[in-house]
C-alpha cells in the first residue's frame, strides 16, 4: 500500500512500492506488526452481542421461517416461504458474526498467518456445535468453554494430552447422544422450569394479597 493505492500481487518481485509504501500481507509470512488490542472484556461483550442477536432471531418471525426451511424445504415452500431468501439471510447473519469473531481473533496476535486457520480449527468448531447439540445455544456455549479449557488443563501431560482429549470427546458424545441421558435431561429441565414457575406465581399471589 502506498500513495497510489492498494495493490495485490502473487509474488513479491512484481510489487514496486513507493518510498513510503507499506507491505500489509507478506505472502506466507502473513499479516505482521499487528497491534494486540483484543481483551477478555471485548470478547465477553462480543459473546453477549452474538447471543442477543441469535436468540432474538430464533424467536422472531424470520427465525421461525429459517427453521422451517431447515427442517422441511417442501413444506416451507408450500406455505409461501422463499427458502433461498431465508437461507441467504441466515448465511449473512452467521458470516457477520463469524467475521467479528475472526477480527477479534486476529487482533489477539502480533501476526496472523494462514496456518492458524487449518483443518483442525474447523474440526474444533464443528465439535463445539455437535457436542453442545444442534440448535442448542446454551449447550454450544458450555461445550465450547469446556473443550477450550480441557486441553489447557491437561497440558502438563504432554504426549498423552491429545489422546486423553480424544477419549473424553468420545465419552461425552456417547453420553450426550444417549436416549437415557436425553430423557433424564428433559426431566431435569422440566423440574427446574416448574420450580421457577411455582416461585414466580407465589410471589405474584403474595404481591396481589398485599
Amino acid at each position: 500500500m502506498d500513495g497510489q493505492g492498494l495493490r495485490v500481487a502473487l509474488n513479491e518481485e512484481s510489487v514496486h512500492l513507493a518510498a513510503d509504501g507499506k507491505m500489509i500481507v507478506g505472502g506466507p509470512l502473513g499479516a505482521t506488526h499487528i497491534t494486540r488490542i483484543a481483551t477478555f472484556p471485548v470478547g465477553f461483550v462480543l459473546v453477549l452481542f452474538t447471543l442477543f442477536v441469535v436468540l432474538n432471531l430464533i424467536n422472531s418471525k424470520e427465525g421461525r421461517a429459517i427453521k422451517a426451511a431447515r427442517d422441511n424445504r417442501i413444506a416451507a415452500e408450500s406455505v409461501g416461504i422463499n427458502v433461498m431468501t431465508f437461507k441467504m439471510k441466515a448465511f449473512v447473519v452467521s458470516a457477520f458474526l463469524a467475521g467479528m469473531a475472526g477480527a477479534l481473533y486476529g487482533l489477539n496476535y502480533s501476526s496472523v498467518m494462514a496456518t492458524k486457520f487449518n483443518f483442525n480449527t474447523s474440526i474444533n468448531i464443528l465439535v463445539f456445535v455437535v457436542l453442545g447439540g444442534m440448535g442448542n445455544i446454551l449447550g454450544s456455549v458450555i461445550s465450547a468453554t469446556v473443550l477450550y479449557i480441557l486441553p489447557e488443563a491437561m497440558r502438563s501431560l504432554q504426549d498423552y494430552r491429545m489422546i486423553l482429549y480424544a477419549v473424553v470427546l468420545i465419552l461425552v458424545m456417547l453420553i450426550t447422544w444417549s436416549p437415557k441421558f436425553k430423557e433424564a435431561q428433559s426431566v431435569f429441565t422440566d423440574k427446574v422450569k416448574n420450580t421457577l414457575l411455582k416461585k414466580l406465581f407465589r410471589k405474584k399471589e403474595v404481591g396481589g394479597n398485599g
